[in-house]
């Protein structure tokens, strides 16, 4: 009936000549909510605004298609800028990115840092949910530029926006010059882009291996969201931090931190890192030896995001990752095997590089699982597969974690000189890995056990010497290990 009255009601107004204008005025109104929503999105007031803007989605995307029907680029533009990071917090897939690459090939009538930032914002979301760069690379760089020549040394107050110039760097291969625009944000004017800074820091900092400086940094951006009543950041800052701790082992304190980064985004409405935190609980778990609880864990996160979408994707594939582990440390390694090729299937379609560092991790997995069953030919295949597309990309501990499972399979070969020397060289990339990440991994499905068996044969001084001389090795020199070890004699039975 409603549908009814709506029919008839526009089919009134086209016949009076008044659709255009009402529709205009409709747009304009959705337009101011948007825009007055979205400062409040970053605050104390997050759960409310999300949810004032959950009840009226329909009105705002119908709004926004009507300026793109209009090809009126400087409102879509506005409305993508103002819905961002409502976007963001919900954690919608597909619809956004769809509107964003429409709106993405308008050309706006305004130039000033407004609509720069505007585009900055429309690119990233253009992206998808994973920020894969390279598919709006240009677009992305065009306004990234335009906006650092208008605004005249002014950072992006639009969280997303603020992201644009870091995740390009990084696209770029070029992450130490992202690090120098955290720098810049850390003296904003804008006290959630300071909040942030420290976080965006950390994140950048372990991809680069150091650890010490983003737990500090992580520390410091929790306090500022916790001062701000910021709940999302909050929640995202303790999720990092508890994957550097559990870089120690600490798991306790790793449950403790996601538990609590549970609590805060219970705060926000359908928050997609919910499903996050699950599975990076069942990956502690599994860790932990507690294989019920992970598997319970895991299944949680598996159900909610199946609610979501029926099809693999981004979220999809990180948690058919953890079921991998889960599935190795069960000891079948038949469904491991089946999970890995099923998530690399769908990272060869992708063909972005974007994913490279789970693919070297997932490669790295597999050729354990057919270690263990007995295939060292196809296992060195593997590692060197995986080395080769973690030296490629900017993630130092997916190269770290291909580093430990290469010392892994060198610990059993057997050459000429006997099983010492190969015991040592397995030492020396635990070492490299080390460096590299910028911490030994006591999480590792691999490197501990690496560890405590190679310190069984060489003692404590030969582990300790031949672990240094990893540790002192240069950038070249890993990787020239690493290659050298996987093209040394072939592993034992």
């Amino acid at each position: 009936m409603l549908e009814t009255v709506r029919a008839y009601g526009l089919k009134r107004l086209i016949e009076a000549g008044e659709d255009d204008r009402i529709r205009d005025a409709f747009a304009a109104y959705y337009l101011n909510l948007a825009e007055t929503a979205d400062p409040w999105l970053r605050g104390p007031e997050q759960s409310r605004w999300l949810r004032e803007l959950a009840a009226e989605q329909d009105n705002l995307y119908a709004a926004l298609r009507w300026a793109i029907a209009r090809r009126d680029a400087d409102t879509a533009l506005r409305f993508i800028q103002a819905l961002g990071w409502y976007w963001v917090l919900r954690g919608q897939p597909g619809e956004p990115e769809t509107l964003a690459r429409a709106v993405l090939e308008l050309e706006p009538r305004e130039r000033s840092p407004r609509i720069a930032q505007a585009r900055m914002v429309c690119a990233m979301t253009a992206a998808g949910p994973s920020w894969e760069i390279h598919t709006v690379q240009s677009a992305l760089a065009a306004a990234v530029a335009e906006f650092a020549e208008l605004a005249h040394g002014e950072v992006p107050a639009n969280p997303i926006a603020a992201m644009a110039g870091p995740m390009l760097t990084l696209s770029e291969r070029d992450p130490e010059q992202g690090l120098a625009i955290f720098d810049r944000y850390m003296v904003s004017a804008d006290p959630w882009v300071r909040a942030a800074a420290p976080m965006m820091r950390c994140s950048f900092g372990r991809m680069l291996g150091r650890i010490d400086q983003a737990e500090s940094d992580c520390r410091d951006s929790l306090a500022a969201f916790r001062a701000l009543g910021d709940a999302w950041g909050a929640a995202s800052v303790l999720i990092q931090l508890a994957e550097i701790v559990q870089l120690r082992g600490d798991y306790a304190a790793t449950v403790t931190a996601l538990q609590d980064a549970a609590s805060y985004g219970q705060e926000l409405f359908a928050w997609g890192d919910l499903t996050y935190i699950d599975g990076l609980l069942a990956a502690v778990r599994l860790r932990m030896g507690d294989l019920e609880q992970a598997q319970a864990d895991l299944e949680q996160a598996e159900r909610a995001q199946a609610d979501r979408s029926t099809r693999l994707n981004d979220a999809g594939a990180w948690l058919a990752q953890v079921r991998v582990e889960l599935h190795w440390k069960q000891g079948d390694l038949s469904a491991a095997a089946a999970s890995c090729t099923k998530v690399l299937a769908w990272l060869d379609e992708k063909q972005s590089p974007w994913w490279d560092g789970m693919r070297a991790q997932l490669v790295a997995r597999l050729a354990m699982v057919v270690l263990r069953q007995g295939d060292q030919t196809r296992c060195r295949e593997l590692l060197t597969s995986a080395l080769g597309t973690a030296a490629a990309w900017v993630e130092r501990p997916a190269l770290a974690a291909v580093f430990d499972a290469i010392a892994v399979f060198v610990r059993r070969s057997v050459g000429p000189a006997g099983p010492s020397e190969s015991v040592g060289l397995a030492a020396t990339l635990l070492g490299a890995a080390r460096t590299i990440r910028g911490a030994f991994d006591e999480s590792s499905l691999d490197a501990p056990g690496a560890r405590d068996a190679a310190r069984g044969v060489l003692g404590e001084s030969g582990f300790d010497a031949a672990y240094e001389r990893g540790r002192a090795l240069d950038g070249d020199e890993e990787i020239a290990a690493a290659q050298g070890a996987l093209a040394g004699p072939r592993a034992a039975d």
